[in-house]
């Protein structure tokens, strides 16, 4: 009858290990999947990373960008940390279209005031870019 019994126990405990050893199995599996899923989606980006040329700023590209929204350069000066810009003119839609062009090609925001004193929806800007 004991050797019944052990029989019983060294079963139930080869169950029981085999039961832990598939759990951690398991585990070990899905971590795995997911660090392959993040390494292919890490990689899918790098592969349609489009690099965007920086524009080379000047007076003449930044009149163009204010005459594409119909607003008028003031002032064009280069500053410390980049260029500061006034203009004056710019209708409120103007605004962000003036904005998403710079910053599409590249060019850096770094201050940005718009003022409509008359109240007419025609503003004064100031910009510091880089």
């Amino acid at each position: 009858m004991t050797a019944k019994r052990l029989n019983l126990y060294i079963f139930l405990i080869s169950l029981l290990l085999f039961s832990f050893a598939l759990d951690r199995y398991h585990k070990l599996r899905n971590s795995y999947y997911e660090e392959y899923l993040r390494y292919k989606e890490v990689m899918l980006l790098l592969n349609n990373y489009q690099t965007r040329q920086k524009a080379t700023v000047d007076e003449n590209f930044i009149r163009q960008n204010l005459f594409q929204v119909g607003a008028d350069l003031l002032s064009f000066k280069q500053a410390q940390m980049g260029y500061e810009i006034k203009a004056r003119n710019l209708r409120g839609e103007g605004i962000p279209r003036l904005i998403y062009s710079l910053e599409s090609q590249g060019i850096e925001i770094l201050g940005f005031k718009a003022v409509d004193n008359t109240g007419q929806g025609f503003y004064e800007v100031e910009l510091r870019i880089r």
